[in-house]
Formats: C-alpha cells, structure tokens, sequence
C-alpha cells in the first residue's frame, strides 16, 4: 500500500511539472505575441 502511494505522488510531482512547464510555455508564447503587437 505505501508503496502505491509512494508511486502515485511521484507520478502526480510528474504530471504537476510538465503542467507548469506547459502552462508557462505558452504564457510565454503568448506574452511574446502580445509585445510584437
């Protein structure tokens, strides 16, 4: 059971950082589209 639960955060710590790292790409990307603007 620990051992299930271990692998489930470490999957959710996962799963958190490439939603940021999606999340501030394309705040970047747009950023960059609205200072061309």
């Amino acid at each position: 059971m620990c051992k299930v639960m271990a692998v489930k955060k470490s999957l959710w710590d996962v799963i958190l950082k490439v939603v940021i790292a999606v999340a501030s790409a394309v705040a970047g990307v747009l950023g960059g589209n609205a200072m061309n603007l």
